[in-house]
């Protein structure tokens, strides 16, 4: 039996985005993502803004952002974007996050949410 054609593919994916999420010290459970066109990604983060707990998001066409979880069918609050390169390393990925977290913490307290500095 053949595997799916998409299959290393979508190995390569997961496998991309688990790593993100291991850099910023977030248990894969809480990372997903989806091979096809559109490929898409989505890792739940532990910091919050506000109220609200924050995500990041992939896209294979706009690349990764920063966002406020929405509020049932609103829009996510985007904080920051990375569209390019739209898949940098994870290392990249995380130090993004880690800085967009410092810059948007209130009274220059930095975040919690350090990545690994693999």
């Amino acid at each position: 039996m053949k595997p799916d054609p998409g299959h290393l593919e979508a190995t390569a994916l997961r496998d991309y985005v688990e790593t993100v999420a291991e850099l910023l010290r977030v248990e894969p459970a809480a990372s997903w993502s989806e091979y096809g066109p559109p490929s898409t990604a989505y890792i739940a983060l532990a910091a919050r803004h506000g109220d609200r707990f924050l995500m990041l998001l992939w896209a294979a066409d706009s690349g990764w952002c920063l966002a406020v979880e929405p509020d049932g069918a609103e829009e996510p609050a985007v904080l920051a974007r990375w569209p390019e390169p739209a898949r940098p390393q994870p290392a990249v990925v995380a130090r993004r996050v880690h800085q967009a977290l410092t810059e948007a913490a209130p009274h220059g307290k930095g975040s919690t949410h350090e990545p690994d500095s693999r």
